[in-house]
């Protein structure tokens, strides 16, 4: 069972000039490029695009299971985000405030919410390695597995996974370090993968990254569309946006700044993204992290 139901709440559009691309990445086509070359690129730039990466008769799969999950009612993983257009939906159907309502109560509102109506507007699932195996065996894909254990020099664990699904008009995902959310020292090596289920543009909401700037460190983070870094620290950057194909994939440091811009297509944006950390990582305090990253953004105006 569904363990958390997230309706998101309305949030100012992006500034067009934060996802502005600046050039190309570099990428390797297949598995049988990732070299010791490759790896420095990795360790350079803070990420690495795979061309071909996972092959339709894994990737598929995965497609068809979170596009039925995103129709039920109870989509059997941990949590499910959605836009903030889902509030007003749910708020007629549970004839009140949606922060007021029981989990039993949303549960049964989405029970009569039209399957199609909640799949044009899920945003993002999270858990779910454990309740769907199609979905676990893309984190476990032998010759991913193999590469990042390259880089993490030990034995790894998944211990975060996520679908992206940037529905027609979806939000922004602003600028961030992922290692901001995550309660792990500083110097844990922490690789995310992100996985496209489909084609990926600009348009619909490319990945976008800042070559290099994961060697900077840690960049105070902030509540105001999202936690997030704060848009004039942006200022001036030239990123680079990642277009893809289904089963294409980009391996990064989680202390690369990265964004995706809204969905300005008619059409849903399909990702899975899951990160991987050394076994013998242990977690700290989130007070450590926030000391860090930010607390309610360090008093930080933007």
């Amino acid at each position: 069972m569904t363990g958390n139901i997230v309706f998101e709440r309305p949030v100012a559009d992006h500034a067009p000039e934060l996802y502005r691309s600046f050039g190309s990445a570099d990428a390797i086509h297949g598995w049988s490029e990732w070299t010791d070359s490759a790896v420095e690129q990795y360790d350079r730039d803070g990420f690495l695009v795979v061309r071909n990466a996972i092959p339709e008769e894994i990737w598929k799969p995965a497609l068809e299971d979170l596009k039925t999950m995103s129709r039920a009612a109870d989509a059997a993983c941990a949590t499910v985000a959605y836009e903030a257009a889902f509030r007003s939906v749910l708020e007629e159907a549970t004839e009140g405030d949606l922060d007021d309502a029981s989990d039993e109560a949303r549960l049964a509102a989405m029970e009569r919410i039209p399957p199609e109506t909640r799949a044009r507007l899920v945003r993002k699932f999270m858990g779910f390695t454990k309740t769907h195996p199609v979905l676990k065996a893309v984190a476990n894909y032998q010759p991913l597995r193999d590469a990042i254990e390259s880089l993490a020099g030990e034995p790894t664990r998944v211990f975060q996974s996520m679908a992206l699904v940037k529905p027609p008009r979806g939000r922004e995902k602003p600028w961030h370090q992922d290692h901001a959310y995550f309660d792990l020292p500083l110097e844990t090596r922490v690789c995310g993968v992100w996985i496209a289920l489909g084609e990926v543009t600009e348009e619909n909401g490319a990945m976008f990254m800042l070559r290099g700037a994961h060697k900077n460190g840690p960049i105070v983070h902030f509540k105001r569309r999202d936690w997030q870094i704060c848009d004039t620290e942006m200022a001036g950057a030239r990123p680079v946006s990642l277009p893809m194909h289904a089963g294409d994939l980009v391996i990064f440091d989680a202390k690369i700044p990265h964004g995706t811009p809204t969905n300005r297509t008619d059409q849903q944006r399909w990702a899975l993204q899951y990160h991987y950390v050394g076994r013998s990582a242990e977690k700290v305090a989130a007070e450590y992290r926030l000391s860090i990253f930010g607390e309610e953004g360090k008093d930080v105006s933007c």
